[in-house]
């Protein structure tokens, strides 16, 4: 088992940093985050590796579906200077690099399994293999993709893995153990006191997503929510710089 920090860093310290780069995984680091938040797919061939969207256009200077693309095109592409000059010459990172750059930074990660027009299983079959040749550290798998859920419970069944969802099904309970899944993750706009007190009560580890105002953030564990994950971990730490709940939470 692994206990997930209260705050987790989405696609890093996404509002200080271009998304799901190393960069902004370092500046989440230097803000004191644990964990950051990310997203994996596959490239044409079938590399794993680090963006949000289906298509390049938003934060590359790409064009086109990601899982056309090899991953030599992908990686001559800047994924910086659409967020800032700054950031100019920034690339897309493969999971190795990620992992590999959370290592040595001692931290973890809710790694997001998207297929994004790829085969899930095929990229539930990578990330298990790149999984396993790296060095270890606290990993929590997800995905809105059922099969994908179900493939990752299968392929590495003592890893943690979230069940995200943008609004509870009325029947949660039966989905949640048919997948087999270790938490649910969900949109914070879909849930309610009563809502979280169903599924904390059901000892199901409970992560919200994206939560940028502490005010919320606070409001949320006080209904037991165990992590909320942020664009902005600099700003969410300075107000709640310790888990509420001093146990801590576990998966």
């Amino acid at each position: 088992m692994i206990e997930i920090p209260h705050i987790i860093a989405h696609r890093g310290a996404s509002i200080e940093a271009p998304e799901n780069t190393i960069a902004a995984f370092r500046v989440a680091g230097a803000r004191q985050a644990k964990w950051i938040e990310c997203d994996v797919t596959l490239s044409a061939d079938d590399k794993c590796v680090l963006i949000h969207d289906d298509t390049l256009e938003r934060t590359t200077n790409g064009t086109g579906l990601i899982h056309k693309q090899p991953l030599s095109a992908l990686r001559e592409l800047d994924a910086g200077a659409w967020f800032s000059d700054i950031y100019k010459g920034e690339r897309i990172p493969t999971l190795s690099d990620t992992l590999e750059t959370l290592f040595f930074m001692d931290m973890g990660a809710n790694l997001e399994i998207k297929p994004s027009g790829c085969d899930p299983v095929r990229l539930c079959q990578e990330v298990a293999k790149e999984l396993g040749r790296a060095k270890k550290i606290p990993i929590l798998l997800s995905s809105f993709d059922d099969i994908a859920v179900a493939e990752i419970r299968r392929l590495l069944p003592d890893m943690p893995c979230g069940w995200l969802l943008e609004t509870l099904p009325d029947d949660w309970r039966k989905e949640y153990a048919t997948l087999g899944a270790s938490a649910i993750h969900i949109d914070h706009k879909a849930l309610d006191r009563d809502m979280a007190a169903e599924i904390v009560a059901a000892n199901v580890p409970l992560v919200c997503y994206t939560i940028n105002a502490p005010d919320r953030a606070h409001e949320l564990f006080g209904w037991g929510v165990t992590s909320v994950i942020t664009d902005d971990p600099a700003r969410m730490i300075a107000a709640i710089p310790h888990h509420p709940n001093p146990k801590g939470h576990k998966v």
